[in-house]
């Protein structure tokens, strides 16, 4: 039923009572006079000053209610046509979604409308996760990556931060494919992933950029900082083993681009830190740091 639908109907008991969501009416004094037959027993707010009953209702987040406080108000004093407003409420579920929609009725007074709308809310915060995360290990992808990470450079320039980037893949992860199969292989993925996230400092970013290959950006830290974390990073992906009892040891190479000492953009720290990861795999260093003057090869 549209809004208009609704102030039609509020004089309509059975109207309102067939209507599939909780809805009451409240006078021109501010009181609530009726609710209708979906709106829960258990919060029953007839007799009530339509402020009181919001702030009784605990589970509604302190913003929310002075906000569906200011636009009943709003209704009553014929000020607005409508308000629309979403919110997220604890209680059970946990979590859910509320859309209140308020509107003043004609002859004085007005009418709330809740309408729950976590089905749908659940269904759009999925498709952002899928949108930003990848779907095998949970981390961030390439995309996320991307645009955080330039936010991120941004915020540290200004702030006159230090800032590092590492390159991290796995070695001889390709054997570990060929030789246990594509699903043990991204069982690996998902324990190198918690590992990585677990060890990852709050405020700092891990993604996962392709088949095998993790990048972390790390806020406002130096050099020596930078490299005791790689090294953290490695120690922790291959003690304890990943998968015991496996024949297959996991370890890692990382690379190290600095900002702004190697670069001051994203793409070429990201080229640069490649190019010290390969260049530590090559050695057998396990870790190695970008140096400005060196091109990536």
């Amino acid at each position: 039923m549209s809004l208009e639908g609704v102030c039609d109907a509020v004089s309509e008991p059975r109207v309102l009572d067939a209507l599939p969501w909780p809805l009451a009416v409240i006078d021109g004094d501010g009181m609530v006079r009726y609710v209708n037959r979906a709106w829960p027993s258990s919060e029953d707010p007839v007799g009530l000053r339509f402020d009181v009953a919001v702030s009784e209702r605990t589970t509604v987040p302190p913003s929310a209610a002075v906000a569906i406080t200011n636009a009943i108000a709003a209704a009553l004093d014929g000020r607005v046509g409508d308000a629309v407003l979403e919110f997220a409420e604890t209680g059970d579920p946990p979590v859910h979604w509320l859309r209140l929609r308020c509107g003043p009725i004609e002859g004085g007074g007005a009418f709330v409308m809740v309408e729950d709308v976590t089905a749908q809310r659940r269904r759009e915060l999925d498709l952002a996760l899928r949108a930003d995360h990848d779907p095998l290990t949970g981390l961030a992808n390439r995309s996320r990556f991307l645009n955080e990470g330039r936010r991120m450079l941004a915020v540290a320039e200004r702030h006159g931060w230090e800032m590092a980037l590492l390159f991290i893949d796995l070695d001889a992860f390709k054997a570990i494919n060929d030789g246990a199969g594509h699903t043990f292989g991204d069982a690996v993925l998902q324990q190198v992933a918690s590992r990585l996230q677990a060890n990852t400092r709050a405020g700092d970013l891990v993604a996962r950029v392709g088949g095998d290959e993790f990048v972390a950006l790390l806020n406002d830290i130096d050099t020596p900082t930078s490299v005791a974390l790689a090294q953290r990073y490695r120690a922790a992906l291959s003690d304890p083993p990943i998968v015991p009892g496996s024949p297959y040891t996991i370890a890692a190479s990382v690379g190290i681009a600095a900002f702004p000492d190697a670069a001051t953009t994203l793409d070429t720290l990201v080229r640069l830190a490649d190019a010290a990861m390969y260049r530590a795999k090559a050695s057998g260093t396990g870790i190695g740091l970008a140096d400005a003057s060196t091109p990536p090869d």
